[in-house]
């Protein structure tokens, strides 16, 4: 009995840890806020009025919900496989340059089609980019850790590159020319920056809930489970790490080209305010699961739509809410070392004492008020 209520302890607590730690994190901003000599109450106030208070705001938080999810679904494929891809945003800034060499060369088309050439060019130059550490792994056995990694920097030198030079707009700033109008995402509230990109990001969510309930998908979570018992039963590690990788990579360049045709228009060296690294902790809170990575993704953006609005009121930078992620972040690795580590220590407690408990001989109670 009392393992059974434990197991359910587990359970449950494993489930409300990112609330939790939410909890926790603003606790902790707070005592922060406090000593800096701010109101907390009215700090938080002002990051919920200022990303659901009004329908700009709304829209506003819902423009970068659309980047952080896809962002998140994109880690989140990787990590469900067990594969560790840190380099969604170099990806990213991948599928933004081959959206951009679509979108300025496509024009007279339909812009249905035309939108839809955009993004497909830009899963493709995020797949093919993220290949590359693909490869290294299973030809020569390299980390995918480290080579995603330094590929960020290769991505964002190499666009600071063209931007500098072979695709540079005329003028003094290093931008791209903007991309044709029939290749922007419609707008989808007049007077807001609300785009169809959102509909994007909810397919996008969709193909990864379905992915995972796929044949194919469990081939590819069973070679992250278990290499050998996959080998075994004959399915292709190479293949599996391979699309696995491409699906990733391609999510993360789809990230890319929606920030391209959805709110830059142009190719700019900041198209991206670290959303392929916020991704990370995204995936991991979102427990690499659609939905999750939905709401967490959702929670994120309210704070960085909030943090703005704290900004140009009380004067707070927006780095605050960087440190609200971080903190969120911490409180739910606690979480997880006691969820997996001091739960199952009290678990086997609880087993041996039961035992130990069956195995004395318990004789019959004392016979009251007996007659002789």
């Amino acid at each position: 009995m009392t393992t059974t209520l434990i197991l359910g302890k587990r359970l449950s607590f494993k489930h409300i840890v990112p609330f939790l730690s939410g909890g926790l994190a603003f606790l902790v901003g707070g005592i922060i806020l406090y000593a800096a000599g701010v109101d907390p109450l009215e700090a938080y106030a002002i990051i919920i009025k200022g990303s659901l208070g009004s329908t700009r705001a709304i829209a506003d938080t819902l423009v970068k919900t659309i980047s952080l999810l896809i962002a998140g679904l994109a880690v989140a494929v990787a990590f469900k496989c067990k594969l560790w891809n840190i380099g969604a945003e170099g990806q990213l800034y991948m599928g933004a340059l081959g959206g951009l060499l679509v979108g300025i060369a496509v024009v007279g088309m339909i812009p249905v089609v035309s939108v839809i050439l955009v993004l497909i060019a830009g899963i493709a130059f995020g797949a093919m980019f993220s290949l590359v550490p693909a490869v290294l792994k299973v030809k020569l056995g390299v980390s995918e850790i480290i080579v995603t990694v330094l590929l960020n920097f290769v991505a964002l030198l190499f666009i600071s590159y063209l931007l500098h030079g072979p695709i540079k707009a005329p003028g003094f700033l290093p931008y791209s020319p903007d991309i044709f109008p029939e290749s922007e995402l419609p707008i989808l509230i007049e007077r807001t920056r609300l785009h169809a990109g959102l509909i994007v990001a909810a397919l996008a969510a969709i193909f990864v809930h379905f992915l995972w309930k796929s044949k194919i998908g469990f081939e590819l979570k069973s070679v992250g489970m278990n290499i050998s018992a996959a080998r075994y039963a004959g399915m292709s590690i190479t293949k599996s790490i391979l699309i696995t990788m491409a699906i990733s990579g391609g999510l993360a360049g789809l990230t890319g080209a929606v920030l391209l045709a959805g709110v830059q228009h142009r190719l700019i060296e900041g198209i991206s305010p670290g959303y392929g690294f916020i991704a990370v902790i995204i995936a991991l809170l979102g427990r690499e699961n659609a939905l999750g990575v939905c709401l967490v993704a959702f929670f994120f953006a309210v704070l960085l739509a909030g943090s703005e609005a704290m900004y140009r009121t009380l004067g707070i930078p927006v780095a605050f809410a960087q440190t609200l992620q971080a903190l969120v972040l911490v409180f739910v690795l606690i979480g997880e070392v006691f969820t997996r580590i001091h739960l199952p220590k009290r678990i086997k407690r609880s087993d041996e004492d039961k035992t130990e408990n069956h195995g004395k001989q318990i004789g019959p109670p004392a016979e009251r008020g007996k007659v002789e």
